[in-house]
């Protein structure tokens, strides 16, 4: 048995992928101990895991998301900020512990930090495409939007980096790149067929695919069987979009199938009007119940959505509203599993949606790709191959200077 340390972030995204892994590693009889923000200490403690709140209470999963809309460039201000409190946090956890393995999230830096001062054996869980190499995928339209995010922020990303860098020490360097930050083994939870190139990915990346477990839920849908369904949903961080959510109920009523709308927990459905007959909204539904039976997923295009999606051979039409999603997009379609649609072409004219609903519909060459994605996700392993990967990760790290 061993002593498993594991350090995340407040995000969906993030958790969710790793709660499988846990699940297994503790039934294979292993103690692990997960460190997260309170409000993720539901879904940790039913994985099995002992949880543990950081003291940094403005670290929510709100906070996270709020600096996650949009902007790089905030979300990596917060972690160095976070990182001035959680890293002497979990550096005397870890002490305390004497962990065999520490697990992190390839932008928890304060767990790579404390790992690599103890020379503690590490994994890092990357829930993202590994993106380091990747710019030229971004057109010029996201390239600038990125200069014009990072040029006003210089300043505090510069201050907020030094700011750590004195309380780490001369002799303790960041990684380079800092993000994603990388261990003896890294976990990506996708394909490597899906991963585009990148001279980054070396041996020690292991590509497990989603970790997805059976799982069934209260919603029930009427929907006949010479009908398809469509399921809408913008994932749990930019989701409040009301003008959407009206639009799309104005342009599919009266659409030959079922449509499931997804509008998240900030939404009162009562406001945005009248339900067409062929309807379901709600603010939450089980996706993985749902996307079994679903035909055609309109998604923001989130790493979670889109491997839930391909694993059931599900083709997509992409709404991304970042630039990760953004690239997610372009990595599916670009292996014909979807089409992408800009938000601003939607709201201008709604139609738009529905014709690419239909194209994805009529064009059965979109679901022979994503039902080949999705044979290749499924051949990875998933979340046993990962507990199984991460339980052979050495018993001491030899290498002097720390993890990689």
């Amino acid at each position: 048995m061993k002593t498993i340390l594991i350090t995340s972030v407040p995000g969906h995204g993030h958790v969710n992928p790793t709660l499988a892994v846990v699940a297994e590693l503790v039934r294979r009889g292993n103690k692990v101990i997960y460190y997260n923000s309170e409000d993720f200490r539901p879904p940790v403690e039913r994985s099995g895991a002992e949880f543990r709140p950081y003291p940094v209470t403005e670290f929510s999963g709100a906070d996270f998301s709020r600096y996650a809309q949009g902007s790089l460039v905030r979300v990596t201000i917060l972690l160095f900020t976070v990182s001035l409190k959680l890293f002497p946090f979990i550096l005397d956890e870890f002490e305390r512990e004497k962990p065999d393995l520490v697990i992190y999230d390839s932008i928890c830096l304060w767990g790579w930090c404390a790992a690599r001062q103890l020379r503690l054996p590490t994994v890092a869980s990357i829930t993202t495409f590994v993106t380091e190499g990747l710019i030229a995928l971004f057109s010029w339209r996201e390239k600038l939007a990125l200069v014009r995010d990072i040029l006003p922020r210089i300043p505090a990303l510069v201050r907020t980096k030094r700011e750590f860098e004195r309380l780490l020490g001369p002799d303790r360097p960041l990684p380079k790149p800092i993000f994603p930050c990388r261990g003896d083994l890294n976990i990506v939870y996708t394909a490597r067929s899906l991963q585009p190139p990148t001279p980054f990915v070396d041996d020690s990346f292991r590509f497990v695919g989603p970790s997805i477990t059976p799982r069934g839920g209260d919603f029930t849908v009427e929907s006949p069987a010479d009908q398809p369904l469509v399921y809408i949903s913008l994932g749990t961080i930019n989701n409040t979009d009301h003008d959407f959510y009206r639009a799309c109920l104005r342009t599919l009523a009266g659409f030959p199938g079922r449509i499931v709308l997804s509008v998240g927990n900030a939404i009162d459905i009562a406001d945005l009007g009248p339900i067409p007959d062929n309807f379901t909204v709600r603010n939450t539904v089980p996706q993985l119940a749902v996307l079994p039976r679903t035909a055609v997923f309109v998604t923001h295009g989130g790493m979670n959505s889109l491997h839930e999606a391909l694993y059931y051979g599900v083709p997509m039409v992409f709404l991304p509203q970042q630039m990760e999603q953004s690239l997610n997009a372009k990595i599916a379609a670009g292996q014909g599993a979807g089409l992408i649609l800009a938000m601003r072409a939607v709201r201008k004219n709604p139609g738009t949606l529905r014709a690419a609903i239909e194209l994805v519909l009529a064009d059965n060459r979109f679901k022979t790709a994503a039902d080949a994605l999705g044979a290749a996700l499924r051949r990875t392993g998933g979340y046993v191959a990962a507990a199984e990967a991460i339980e052979g990760v050495g018993e001491v790290a030899r290498n002097p200077s720390g993890p990689k």
